[in-house]
């Protein structure tokens, strides 16, 4: 329901910019687009005018004085593009605080959980503000004392360094996944949340990604993790941690998927605990 939400939002905002555009044929939008980055952006950068509410807020209420149809998601889309091309040629003189390690190790899993939910990138994520709500809002799930925009901004120096992409199991199969993330409390007081399916699950925390494990049948195997866990690390840290801290998030297949076939299901962890790296697993 989530991801055809999100499709159905994207395909609105794309029809109803190109029939403003349409309407619109003497004003040259790059040249608009351009023009009013170069008046509001004070320094800073093209990413940082995306990323930052209060200059995002400046840079489309100056376009739309002359573009007033374009939506913002559109108007910070193209600026993105822009600054890809090569064509804003303004000189940026200001940085701002950076994202410290905790920052980009929840934008790593905001990101991801988002990318790998509703198949979405990093750049349609922060340049439609819809979107960058949803971000906020699973990103406030860590602590309420994160600085969500340091972690925004972090998701971008993710992406730039090409950390955000699929894993190349999740992009040459699905086998009918679906994922959900629950509490490890919530887990904990009601196993039956928990399907009985063939599938992979991720504990995580604010401090990154802990371990990654597979099994044919995910209930039964996450019972045995909050009894005992044959991880001795992670069952040191679950038991010192409070469980409302850790997150579980589980990629589940049907019984009848290829997912039920052991290979295949290690296939998959192998390729998350490879790019995603959770400090209480082996590396394969």
């Amino acid at each position: 329901m989530a991801t055809t939400f999100l499709n159905s939002l994207l395909l609105v905002l794309a029809t109803a910019s190109t029939c403003a555009l349409a309407q619109k044929p003497s004003v040259n939008v790059q040249d608009v687009i351009a023009s009013s980055f170069r008046t509001i952006h004070d320094g800073w950068s093209a990413d940082e005018v995306i990323l930052n509410d209060d200059l995002n807020d400046a840079f489309v209420k100056a376009c739309q004085t002359k573009l007033p149809e374009v939506s913002a998601a559109d108007l910070n889309w193209r600026l993105l593009n822009l600054r890809k091309a090569g064509k804003l040629k303004t000189k940026t003189t200001r940085s701002g605080k950076k994202p410290s390690q905790q920052h980009v190790a929840i934008a790593e899993m905001v990101s991801r959980s988002l990318i790998d939910q509703h198949g979405i990138t990093i750049d349609r994520i922060m340049t439609e503000p819809e979107l960058r709500v949803l971000f906020d809002l699973k990103t406030s799930t860590f602590g309420k004392d994160i600085d969500t925009y340091l972690v925004r901004k972090a998701a971008f120096g993710l992406r730039k360094k090409r950390r955000l992409r699929p894993e190349l199991i999740a992009r040459i199969a699905d086998w009918g996944r679906s994922i959900k993330e629950f509490p490890l409390k919530s887990v904990e007081d009601n196993p039956e949340i928990v399907p009985q399916q063939p599938g992979v699950y991720i504990f995580r925390d604010a401090s990154g990604y802990l371990y990654i494990g597979q099994s044919v049948n995910l209930n039964k195997r996450l019972k045995e993790h909050l009894e005992q866990s044959s991880n001795f690390s992670l069952s040191k840290y679950l038991t010192e941690q409070a469980l409302e801290n850790v997150t579980l998030e589980i990629h589940a297949f049907p019984v009848d998927s290829r997912a039920s076939e052991t290979m295949i299901r290690r296939a998959y962890e192998s390729d998350l605990i490879s790019s995603r790296k959770p400090k209480f697993n082996i590396q394969p």
